[in-house]
């Protein structure tokens, strides 16, 4: 995420990197019942937008930050 240039009060890696000034909508990743979730927390909830199986972090990292960059094709 730093090399990319994401402020780090976009998002929150649970146990890894949690901002103690994040803003009030953030993307998150965290592990739930053994799957990491990628999502938005936005008005006090966290809305699930993908999961992946354990062994496939890389995966849910790739889907996070895939969320925080901008848009290029349009």
């Amino acid at each position: 995420m730093r090399a990319a240039g994401v402020p780090g009060r976009l998002y929150c890696i649970e146990g890894v990197h949690e901002p103690a000034a994040l803003l009030p909508d953030f993307h998150f990743l965290r592990l739930r019942d053994g799957m990491w979730e990628t999502g938005l927390h936005e008005r006090g909830q966290y809305a699930v937008t993908a999961r992946f199986p354990v062994h496939e972090e890389a995966a849910a990292c790739r889907h996070l930050l895939s969320g925080l960059l901008p848009d290029e094709s349009g």
